[in-house]
């Protein structure tokens, strides 16, 4: 789909939509149960739907009627090596397998897209040795999958911080279901410790015991049941900072639904903000963020990079040259994000630059170019681009503008809702 994006401006208030990175994990938790679960305000996306397609492989009943998830657990006894399609979901893959060996002794999963080059060594590592099987190939389709065969055991369980929280996650879901104690330690640096958080709490929130022993070190009991937990999803951070970035710029958006106190990594978008002098604004209806005079801040993103291409956008039409560190794990997102940010930002007129892992920016008054960039079929640059083009000199096209449906199928209606031109 090709979508052409005209410069102006965005006004009005809007909620934000429901977190996407909340719903995998009390999806997941339902799943594990034996009883009902509701889950309200839920979104469906691409994304969201592999996660259900995967619990479906498990035998649980997903059903959604408008924003209302209905989830039963168990319904039906899983097959022995279920297929598992995962879509282009990092998140839904890596959060599946230990749960497969656990449940079913194992099963193949499907990935689309660059999904099977993301790395999964660090279960493979882990895996292969506690004598699972492991293969990865093609389906006759193209599509990678991975096959893995074989039963986890409790034990002692060491992970590397400075790899995907995803894996964490993983482990922290299945080990609560062996049949006997296990320890989970994650050693620093630990990278998006939020989004860490966020499974212990959904887990602990559907009755299963985790002590934390020491940072980022739990003793798990094993032989546990999870316990249906209906919840209410919060609003998601990753999305609305899409919005509050163009605010920073100038636009004027006011976004309810989100909870200031969040364990999600990406609510520092407000703090980053602040830093570069914007200013942040509680309304009656939600936040916004007030344009200012803004300036080059240097900070690392490893917490929460899936914000760094908006805030690359809004460094770049700072003052001074700002610094974004520890990007790397951009460039096994959907496409290489790292380069994909700096690409878009010279084409409309920007001055940024790789530097290894690092983005940097020197700040311009006016991103003065316009016409076709590259958003390599990823949401977030299609999400980068559009709010470029509200500050861009004329009208910015891209092609593949469906990507949006991996995490916020409603962007467009939203976008135009407020203002923006995107025909």
């Amino acid at each position: 789909m090709n979508i052409t994006f005209m410069p102006g401006c965005l006004r009005g208030q809007m909620d934000a939509p429901a977190s996407k990175s909340e719903a995998h994990r009390r999806m997941i938790c339902a799943g594990l149960t034996k009883g009902d679960t509701v889950i309200e305000q839920f979104m469906t996306s691409e994304d969201t739907q592999a996660t259900a397609n995967c619990l479906r492989a498990l035998g649980t009943v997903v059903e959604l009627e408008g924003k209302t998830m209905k989830i039963r657990g168990f319904a039906a006894k899983p097959e022995l090596l279920p297929v598992f399609d995962c879509g282009e979901s990092g998140s839904t893959l890596r959060f599946f397998v230990p749960l497969a060996l656990t449940l079913c002794h194992g099963g193949i999963f499907r990935m689309h897209g660059r999904l099977g080059q993301r790395p999964m060594e660090v279960y493979r590592d882990l895996f292969v040795p506690r004598g699972v099987s492991w293969r990865m190939a093609e389906g006759a389709d193209g599509a990678a999958e991975l096959m893995v065969s074989g039963k986890i055991r409790n034990g002692e369980y060491v992970l590397p911080g400075n790899v995907s929280s995803q894996f964490v996650s993983g482990l922290l879901f299945a080990l609560p279901l062996l049949d006997g104690d296990s320890t989970l330690t994650v050693l620093p640096p630990v990278e998006s410790a939020g989004y860490i958080r966020m499974t212990v709490q959904a887990i602990r929130e559907s009755g299963v015991e985790i002590e934390e022993v020491a940072p980022y070190s739990w003793k798990i009991p094993g032989l546990q049941t999870y316990h249906a937990k209906s919840s209410v999803m919060q609003g998601d951070w990753s999305q609305a900072a899409v919005l509050l970035c163009a605010d920073a710029l100038g636009s004027e958006v006011e976004i309810g639904g989100l909870n200031r106190d969040s364990l999600q990594g990406d609510a520092a978008v407000l703090e980053l903000l602040e830093k570069m002098g914007c200013t942040v604004v509680q309304g009656e209806h939600g936040i916004s963020v007030k344009a200012s005079a803004r300036h080059a801040i240097d900070v690392n993103m490893n917490d929460y990079p899936d914000i760094a291409p908006m805030l690359a956008l809004v460094c770049q039409l700072s003052e001074g040259t700002s610094v974004l560190r520890s990007c790397g794990r951009l460039r096994i997102k959907e496409c290489d994000r790292l380069a994909g940010t700096v690409s878009i930002l010279n084409v409309l007129g920007g001055n940024a630059q790789e530097d290894g892992d690092d983005i940097i920016i020197h700040g311009v008054e006016a991103l003065k170019g316009s016409g076709e960039v590259d958003t390599f079929h990823d949401h977030r640059m299609v999400m980068l681009a559009s709010v470029a083009a509200l500050c861009a000199g004329g009208p910015v096209q891209v092609t593949g503008a469906e990507a949006l449906d991996k995490s916020w199928p409603a962007y467009l209606e939203t976008y135009r809702s407020l203002g923006g031109t995107a025909k």
